[in-house]
């Protein structure tokens, strides 16, 4: 998604050729608008680091776990996780938000490699699915201490590797209901609260995480994912409805809840909905409508300047011609004379449309 800044430079541009603003305001108006925060190569070197410095304490204990004396193993981990937490608190209190960041997820992540010891003090050793939640717990309590989006993404990573772990959730006697439930949209709000970008893609994703476990609990039945699809995409809806009151990280939500319910739709279309005396023409009366779905995506992820929700409309498109030609059963030197004319068609209105903005 371009900056807002970007946008700006754009109109500014067709305005001052129309005729409707004078260019030596051009620079005015730009000045007025704050450049936007790019993650800096220093920054984003620091955070691949902090998780490489944190994958390599995990190694370093799994490795020597079993050599090491008791003590000494809770030694190691409460000097590791006691250094960052309080790195992360001394550079709260200094004001430097990027290290502070930094040094909570670190901690989350000491922890986390540090639970196989911990549980042996609160007795969940023997239950892995209550350490990774334990974990989580941790990761998003250090969240919330310091208002650490990394340790937000830690902790939604350790909880739903706990909804995976010893759990047959993909079935309707899979146990109880998974604690993404919360943690989702808990990260939701942290990531829209601090306007984090990385949080709110994880977030986004979790979200879709949490209806697909809904769809995998129920019955089978293509009601069900049509609901699950209408349902995001009305959340989808809302999003862009936000976004287009440039309200921060809303094309996140916007670009990933519409992929969502593009996906329950698609899946929609090959389970039980008519019958098996008419199963065949209702998959591909569905496939029609989805390639309609998918033009329509094309058509306002290029109004909204959202490259991500034209993504989806484009990636739809082929997946739906696709599946459609298998439905009638065309063989492959038909279905590649299919693709070749639709790529055609998208080339030349592609081109149309470009010039027709430039005009």
């Amino acid at each position: 998604m371009a900056a807002y800044k970007d946008r700006v430079k754009q109109d500014l541009d067709r305005w001052i050729a129309a005729g409707l603003v004078s260019s030596e305001k051009r620079g005015e108006i730009l000045a007025t608008i704050p450049d936007a925060r790019r993650l800096e190569a220093a920054t984003a070197l620091a955070w691949v680091g902090s998780v490489l410095l944190g994958i390599a304490i995990i190694s370093f204990i799994a490795a020597n776990w079993s050599d090491m004396p008791r003590i000494a193993r809770f030694a190691l981990v409460l000097l590791g996780f006691a250094l960052a937490s309080t790195a992360g608190a001394w550079a709260s209190h200094k004001r430097r938000p990027i290290l502070s960041n930094i040094s909570l997820m670190l901690a989350s992540l000491i922890f986390a490699a540090a639970i196989g010891l911990t549980g042996q003090i609160f007795d969940i050793a023997a239950d892995p699915q209550a350490a990774f939640y334990a974990a989580g717990i941790v990761g998003f309590a250090l969240a919330l201490a310091g208002r650490s989006t990394g340790a937000a993404s830690v902790g939604l990573a350790l909880i739903a590797l706990g909804d995976f772990t010893g759990r047959q959730w993909f079935s309707e006697n899979g146990g109880d209901a998974p604690w993404m439930l919360a943690a989702a949209p808990l990260g939701a709000f942290l990531a829209l609260r601090w306007g984090s970008s990385a949080l709110a893609h994880i977030s986004a994703l979790a979200i879709i995480y949490c209806f697909g476990w809904f769809a995998a609990r129920s019955e089978p039945e293509a009601a069900t994912l049509l609901f699950l699809s209408i349902l995001m995409g009305a959340m989808a809806a809302g999003a862009r409805h936000l976004f287009g009151k440039e309200r921060p990280f809303s094309g996140i939500f916007y670009g990933w809840f519409t992929a969502g319910a593009v996906l329950f739709f698609a899946i929609m279309g090959y389970l039980p909905w008519f019958g098996d005396a008419a199963s065949k023409l209702a998959g591909i009366a569905h496939r029609l409508v989805w390639l309609g779905i998918s033009g329509a995506l094309i058509a306002v992820g290029r109004f909204d300047r959202h490259i991500l929700v034209s993504s989806v409309g484009v990636v739809s498109m082929i997946i739906a011609i696709g599946a459609l030609l298998a439905d009638l059963e065309v063989d492959l030197l038909a279905s590649a004379a299919v693709f070749l004319v639709c790529a055609v068609i998208a080339l030349v209105a592609g081109l149309a449309l470009r010039n027709r903005s430039k005009a």
